[in-house]
């Protein structure tokens, strides 16, 4: 599938449009519920590298599998509306691009992210 956006990559570099870029880290600032936006924010200003995946490995441990699919949900969700809202496309792309899908700290959002929203799901629900 190729990318709603360009994807350059020379000697191991990664380059993406400028404003592709800045659209997609607002919207996951704006996106995100308000006490983890500094989170989001530590998350964003990291620079991910080849070794990010390890590092999330290492840092998660076996809990990493059961992580990823928590937050399947909310990822699938956020590239829905970013795609038809705000005609925002290729979130999946730009996670993987960029590597920040692959870094623990962006991971670490995202779990609690998710866990927020199975919270207010559950507690919803439980009153039904």
């Amino acid at each position: 599938m190729i990318p709603p956006f360009t994807i350059r990559r020379e000697n191991g570099v990664v380059f993406i449009d400028s404003a592709v870029d800045a659209a997609f880290r607002k919207a996951l600032l704006d996106g995100v519920p308000p006490n983890l936006r500094g989170k989001m924010r530590e998350a964003l200003a990291a620079t991910p590298d080849s070794a990010a995946m390890a590092h999330s490995i290492r840092y998660f441990g076996a809990e990493l599998p059961e992580i990823k699919n928590q937050t399947a949900p909310l990822l699938i969700e956020l590239n829905r509306v970013l795609s038809e809202r705000f005609g925002l496309q290729g979130l999946f792309d730009w996670l993987d691009a960029t590597n920040f899908g692959n870094d623990y700290r962006m991971i670490k959002v995202f779990h609690a992210w998710s866990e927020m929203v199975m919270k207010a799901f559950n507690k919803e629900n439980s009153n039904v």
